[in-house]
C-alpha cells in the first residue's frame, strides 16, 4: 500500500481511481463495510482512503484527553490488510482548515488527486467550518465530472457504528459493546518499558506499557490476549492486564500491566499488542498489600475462566493474521 504524504508527489497514482473519505479512527465494522462496497465499484488495484494528519480534533482541541482508538501505524496496517491500494495523508492546517468545500473539491479532488468516483458516509461533512455536506459534494461532483456515492454506516444495536460510540463504550467499561462494534478485540499497543518491578515483589511479574496517543480505557483488571511482535514469539499468549493508577501505591500516571500466564522471558524493548477480552473490574484501593495479593489470585482466576471461550479461537486467528507479514 502506497501512503502519500505530499499532494505533488502522487506520480499519477491517484487518476481516475475511487476514493473513501474519513478518518478511519479503529478501522471498525463500519469502516471495513465501506472499504469492502467500494473494491466492488472501483477498477481493480485503483482504490485508495484520503484522510487527514493530525485527526481534525487533535487539531482543535490540542491540549484535549488521548481520543483516538488506534495508533497511525496500526490503523494504515489494518487498511493494507483490506487491500486498500493507497493512502493520500492531507495535513491538518490552516491551509486546509479555511479552504471552501468548492475549493477542496477543486484543488484537491479534480486538480491535484484527478479521481473519478469518491464515496463518504451519509453524515460527511467537509470545508471550512464543516459548512459542505453530502448533497454539497454530489453537486460539486457533476460540475468536475466526479461520480459522488454515500452509504449508510453498518448498525449496531440499531444505532451506525462510529468511533464516537466505541469511544464512549471503552470509557464506560463496556468493552463486550464496543468489541463487536470494532469487529476485534480492542487493542493496546506499545513497547515493554521497565516498571518499577512491584508485581514481581507481589508474585505477579508484569510487562509494562505506557498508554501515550490513544483513549485510556475504563481503568480496571481486565483479561486478554498477548501477542509479541517478534518472530522469537509465534503464539498468542494469555494474560490479566490491569490498566490504572495503582492507588494503593499512591498516585501515578495511567499505565498498562499485564501479568503473563505461563511465561518468564524478558522482553523488555519488545513490540507488543494487548487485545482486551473482558472488563473484570474497576480500579480499588486496598487497605493492604497481602489484600492486593489476595484480589489479585481472584483477578487471574476470573482472568483464566474468560479465556477458555471457544469463540477466542476466531480473535486469536485474526490477530495472528493481522500481525504476521503477507
Amino acid at each position: 500500500m502506497k501512503i502519500f504524504t505530499d499532494l505533488d508527489d502522487l506520480k499519477k497514482s491517484t487518476i481516475n481511481s475511487t476514493i473513501i473519505i474519513g478518518n478511519f479512527d479503529g478501522v471498525h465494522l463500519g469502516h471495513q463495510e465501506i472499504i469492502k462496497n467500494c473494491s466492488k465499484i472501483a477498477s481493480p488495484n485503483n482504490f485508495g482512503i484520503l484522510t487527514f494528519d493530525p485527526h481534525p480534533r487533535d487539531y482543535f482541541k490540542k491540549n484535549d484527553i488521548e481520543f483516538k482508538l488506534t495508533l497511525k501505524k496500526q490503523k494504515y496496517q489494518m487498511l493494507e490488510k483490506m487491500n486498500v491500494n493507497f493512502v493520500v495523508e492531507l495535513k491538518f492546517d490552516i491551509n486546509l482548515e479555511t479552504l471552501s468545500p468548492i475549493k477542496f473539491v477543486e484543488n484537491i479532488l479534480f486538480d491535484k488527486l484527478k479521481v473519478q468516483k469518491i464515496i463518504v458516509g451519509t453524515d460527511f461533512r467537509f470545508g471550512h467550518k464543516r459548512s459542505g455536506d453530502f448533497e454539497l459534494l454530489k453537486k460539486l461532483g457533476l460540475q468536475y465530472k466526479i461520480d459522488v456515492f454515500s452509504l449508510d454506516l453498518k448498525k449496531s444495536d440499531n444505532k451506525a457504528i462510529s468511533s464516537t460510540r466505541i469511544r464512549k463504550a471503552l470509557k464506560e467499561g463496556e468493552l463486550n459493546k464496543a468489541n463487536k462494534m470494532l469487529g476485534y478485540l480492542h487493542e493496546i499497543y506499545g513497547t515493554v518499558i521497565h516498571g518499577d518491578k512491584r508485581g514481581r515483589e507481589l508474585g505477579f511479574p508484569t510487562i509494562n506499557l505506557e498508554l501515550k496517543n490513544v483513549i485510556v480505557p475504563k481503568l480496571g483488571i481486565y483479561s486478554c490476549l498477548i501477542k509479541i511482535l517478534s518472530p522469537n514469539f509465534t503464539d498468542i499468549l494469555k494474560g490479566v492486564a490491569s490498566i490504572g493508577t495503582k492507588p494503593t501505591f499512591g498516585r501515578n500516571k495511567a499505565n498498562c500491566e499485564v501479568y503473563i500466564f505461563n511465561f518468564s522471558e524478558t522482553i523488555y524493548g519488545e513490540n507488543v499488542v494487548i487485545s482486551l477480552v473482558n472488563f473484570q473490574r474497576e480500579e480499588i484501593k486496598y487497605n493492604s498489600v497481602e489484600e492486593l495479593k489476595l484480589q489479585m489470585k481472584s483477578d487471574c482466576k476470573n482472568a483464566l475462566d474468560n479465556l477458555t471461550d471457544k469463540n477466542l479461537l476466531y480473535y486469536e486467528k485474526r490477530i495472528l493474521e493481522k500481525y504476521t507479514s503477507k
